[in-house]
């Protein structure tokens, strides 16, 4: 046990009397700070320090916990030396609070952050308060009319997690939020996977498989990396694998978060991990919470505890690991006051301010990281209308904010909504050129491209244009079935270009496209692709496939759906016997797509590929009826493009035929994706496509795209039979 001079008790009690009125939004008088220092120092004229952890050399004192009620003092860190005192946190009960975090004084000058201060109570928190000899200045004093609440006063509910800090490490860090943005083009949510909840049924180490998905792989990830994605989101339940009184994570789910995080990380993704609907806990907490101060300090608390652990074991990653607060903050219900809503606003705010303290605390590379901070319910208007202010962060520019969009009635609506009013149907058909002329009903009628622009406009103007990138960290629409949508086709090139101008608006604006997927794009058993067509729509929209999404879709799994602008060519390369075409295979016949590399061959044409998509094509001269025809090609691969595509087991091109014209979506068809297929260097290989075009009557143009992103290939012979 140590005591402090009566006079030390004094001085602070000068100081702090000296700033009763002066700061911002003040409640405190000198008077009501002077009886709360009396009310410290009522025993013996001294304060004493019951310390845990005492370091005391010549005339200095470290105290590293203490807990004092009534007219004691506790000093969470104190170090003394000469005549200068350094409070880390100081806590006081009975009927005033002092809370002092990193204050550093030094000869009767006392540095603290902000006071918060009630009729009977005051605290002060960290920033910016300097005094010398009898005078305080500070940035901030704010005054409640309720007892007041420590920063730190929700963490009692659970023990600290914040166990082992580090120093600030800036290594692998050194992109702010707008330098990491720029790296990103194009993500996905792995969804309905590692936030599966509800099956207590199933052991910790199955319930990510409680949806329905296999575990996540590292094919899986590869998968995605391959096909062109720079970026996943990883959506993450914690709250079923926590202790509820402790809070305590299980170590089991932290290192299975970090596996999968390490594989996005080694095949070069960006991940965001969150925690994600879990249970409820925090997204639909602020009914309640806006009116309950208890309520809103056990989710605070129990916020601060889950992202003390899981960012102290990811700590160790570089920027291409991120935060995200949460998922879609559930705030409030539609026409509601403005008032109600600024209350719960409020509530989210705190939500995402312990989210920041949390994860900077902990330090190490976490005191850099790009954190990700979710608008009110993740919706654009109310982001733009109702939230003002993103949380005060140590770390200059390391913060984004995140929307979702989901345009109801084409995108997420279940079935027509029948009220006295009148009918809400949902919509089938979206976008230019994709409207039904037989299911008219069904064609969209509101909420197209327009409103995508404007929607979109709305975040640049908020956040991009102030130097805060946007995470859209959803959107889709909904597959539905040919009952519900008769003219099927146009749905399902609905759905793609639905996907093809969402990606590209959102980056036009400022935006992170994260398309919300739940295995339709990628099956992740095999792993594969399960829908090219929105897949190509996604690559399309981000620039990373040259084309437009296509009208239809095979209903073959392996069929793809994208055209590539590569220049044709008038010449007729082709000879005709019979119902066979034989395609005249030497270069000058033959027409590559742009950064394709053609090599000098005195035979064969032959070209080096360096992006995913590029293709080869040859004009046909008359048009030619190419449906129920069988294409049978032989072609030459080198070692660097069958090893860049895993020896064939990952898909590595397919045929087109088109009418000509690359504006005409009707006139094009792409079939006979190759995958599975094992291919082996310099030898030639034989392919054969049979009767799977059935849309080009008057085929000008074949060809063939390629995907991966190198390698070279010859290709040695093309015939085409026709059905007639």
């Amino acid at each position: 046990m140590k005591t402090i001079n009566a006079l030390l008790v004094l001085s602070i009690a000068s100081l702090l009397s000296a700033c009763g009125g002066s700061g911002s939004g003040s409640g405190a008088s000198s008077s009501s700070v002077s009886s709360m220092v009396e009310s410290v120092s009522s025993q013996s004229s001294a304060v004493s320090v019951d310390a845990s952890s005492v370091d005391a050399s010549s005339s200095s004192l470290a105290s590293s916990v203490a807990d004092v009620s009534s007219s004691s003092l506790a000093i969470s860190s104190v170090d003394m030396s000469s005549s200068s005192l350094a409070v880390s946190s100081v806590a006081m009960s009975s009927s005033s609070v002092i809370v002092i975090s990193s204050a550093d004084a030094s000869s009767s000058s006392l540095a603290t952050s902000s006071i918060v201060a009630s009729s009977s109570s005051i605290a002060v928190s960290s920033s910016s308060i300097e005094a010398s000899s009898s005078s305080l200045t500070s940035s901030s004093l704010i005054a409640s009319s309720s007892s007041l609440a420590a920063s730190s006063a929700s963490a009692a509910l659970y023990p600290s997690y914040n166990t082992n800090p580090i120093a600030p490490d800036m290594t692998g860090m050194e992109s702010d939020a707008v330098q990491l943005a720029a790296k990103m083009k194009l993500g996905i949510n792995v969804g309905n996977q590692m936030e599966a909840t509800n099956c207590p049924q199933l052991e910790l180490t199955q319930r990510e498989t409680c949806w329905g998905h296999p575990k996540v792989s590292e094919a899986y990830i590869q998968l995605v990396k391959d096909r062109g994605f720079d970026a996943i989101r990883l959506p993450v339940s914690w709250d079923q694998y926590a202790d509820q009184t402790t809070g305590k994570i299980s170590d089991f789910w932290l290192n299975r978060v970090k596996e999968v995080v390490q594989y996005a990380v080694d095949n070069g993704l960006y991940v965001m991990v969150n925690i994600h609907w879990d249970g409820g806990w925090l997204e639909r907490s602020f009914h309640e919470a806006a009116e309950s101060e208890t309520k809103k300090e056990a989710v605070k608390a129990k916020q601060k505890a889950y992202w003390e652990q899981i960012a102290t074991h990811l700590r160790e990653f570089d920027e291409h690991v991120m935060f995200a607060s949460a998922n879609e903050p559930d705030t409030s219900n539609d026409n509601e006051s403005a008032s109600v809503i600024a209350s719960r606003v409020a509530v989210l705010d705190e939500y995402h301010q312990t989210f920041v303290d949390a994860v900077r605390s902990t330090g190490g590379k976490n005191a850099y990281r790009v954190l990700i901070i979710q608008a009110p319910k993740t919706d654009i208007d109310l982001a733009t209308n109702n939230w003002f202010v993103m949380p005060s962060d140590t770390a200059t520019g390391r913060q984004m904010a995140e929307v979702h969009f989901y345009p109801f009635s084409f995108t997420n609506q279940d079935a027509d909504i029948v009220a006295d009013w009148g009918t809400l149907q949902f919509f089938c058909y979206w976008g230019e050129g994709n409207h039904s002329e037989t299911d008219t009903f069904r064609n969209s009628t509101r909420e197209e491209e327009g409103f995508v622009d404007a929607k979109f406009a709305q975040m640049k103007t908020k956040f991009a244009d102030q130097g805060i990138p946007v995470v859209l960290g959803e959107f889709a629409a909904r597959p539905r079935s040919e009952e519900a949508c008769s003219d099927y086709p146009k749905h399902l090139a609905s759905r793609a270009y639905y996907a093809q101008y969402v990606t590209q608006a959102s980056i036009e604006n400022g935006m992170l496209p994260f398309f919300w997927d739940t295995g339709e794009v990628f099956e992740r058993g095999t792993p594969a692709v399960n829908n090219q067509q929105v897949l190509d729509g996604l690559l399309i929209g981000s620039g990373k496939l040259n084309g437009s999404s296509s009208s239809s879709q095979s209903s073959s799994a392996n069929s793809s759906s994208s055209s590539t602008e590569v220049s044709s060519t008038s010449s007729s390369s082709s000879s005709s016997a019979s119902n066979s075409i034989v395609l005249d295979t030497s270069p000058s016949n033959w027409s590559v797509s742009n950064g394709v590399v053609k090599n000098d061959s005195a035979t064969h044409i032959q070209f080096t590929l360096s992006a995913s998509g590029q293709a080869a094509e040859i004009g046909l001269g008359a048009p030619i009826n190419m449906n129920g025809s069988t294409v049978e090609v032989v072609l030459n691969f080198d070692q660097v493009f069958v090893t860049d595509r895993n020896n064939g087991n990952t898909q590595f091109f397919q045929f087109f035929a088109l009418d000509g014209d690359w504006d005409d979506v009707g006139g094009q068809q792409w079939v006979c994706m190759q995958q599975s297929t094992p291919i082996i260097a310099d030898q030639d290989q034989t392919f054969t496509c049979s009767g799977a075009f059935n849309d080009v009557a008057d085929a000008a143009v074949f060809g063939f795209q390629f995907f991966a992103t190198a390698g070279t290939v010859t290709i040695k012979s093309a015939t085409i039979t026709l059905a007639k």
